[in-house]
């Protein structure tokens, strides 16, 4: 009888425990970061790409869409493009830990600079303390 009890608690939290967790503050401010970023998207980096600085990225961005989802580096990849810049969030069990911001630098290839988390939205910009940031398309 004790078993039946203990399995039917466990069964009830379960049930009871929420399917998706409210987002976390880090999540929030970037995604009002992405969400500043309002130009229509000027390129698409749909693709894999390389990065001396990461390793791999596989982003998707479907034709006329300016979201960008991926994975690379072990990370979640958010973002957007606005006009000709990429805007990345790299999130990891749903804490966002870096953000870059990348433009063109000739055909397959961006260029620009990541962050680590605690510079986020500072000034209304991803950027305080950066560091340089290379792509290259596969």
């Amino acid at each position: 009888m004790m078993r039946l009890t203990i399995a039917a608690t466990l069964l009830l939290l379960c049930i009871s425990f929420p399917t998706s967790l409210p987002a976390t503050k880090g999540e929030v401010e970037g995604k009002a970061w992405l969400d500043v970023q309002k130009d229509p998207a000027a390129i698409n980096v749909n693709g894999t790409w390389d990065s001396e600085e990461w390793g791999t990225f596989h982003l998707v961005q479907t034709e006329g869409s300016r979201d960008v989802s991926g994975n690379g580096a072990g990370y979640e990849i958010k973002g957007v493009v606005s006009g000709k810049r990429l805007f990345m969030l790299f999130v990891s069990r749903r804490a966002l830990n870096y953000c870059a911001m990348l433009s063109p630098n000739g055909e397959n290839s961006l260029i620009g600079t990541y962050t680590n988390r605690r510079s986020l939205l500072h000034s209304d910009d991803c950027q305080e303390k950066t560091r340089p940031m290379n792509m290259t398309k596969k």
